[in-house]
């Protein structure tokens, strides 16, 4: 029998043409050191949009808006885990974003610097819709 898929959710926050991003702590299970769009699992019982909530929460310290889904992809991480990821447009949202569990936040302009293509793809075709 398979290995079950985790359902996975990831938030792309875009400002003045950048998109935050997260780089992974060098001792994370799945895809350690990496940079890559913000998210996490989705709890047993939560609905993906609470999770998106939640994951930004936790993760960034702000409380999400007006979210819109941009893609649902198959992933595989580092460590072998096959995710179901759920990605969202994060259209507004309140409270000053701060790391809590990547070893760092930040706004990246040059989207060649995120480390997965699927997701380069993505902030690349969001924040150029942003800037019309």
């Amino acid at each position: 029998m398979g290995r079950r898929i985790a359902e996975c959710v990831g938030g792309i926050l875009i400002d003045d043409g950048m998109v935050l991003v997260e780089k992974r702590r060098a001792d994370d299970d799945a895809d350690p050191g990496l940079v890559m769009l913000p998210g996490g699992h989705v709890d047993s019982g939560e609905s993906i949009e609470d999770a998106l909530r939640r994951e930004m929460k936790e993760e960034l310290g702000i409380k999400v808006g007006k979210i819109r889904p941009v893609l649902i992809r198959l992933y595989t991480a580092s460590n072998g885990e096959k995710q179901r990821i759920h990605y969202f447009h994060i259209e507004d949202w309140e409270g000053e974003i701060k790391s809590t569990e990547a070893e760092r936040v930040y706004w990246e302009q040059r989207l060649a610097n995120l480390d997965d293509a699927t997701e380069r793809q993505i902030a690349q075709r969001l924040s150029s819709q942003c800037a019309m």
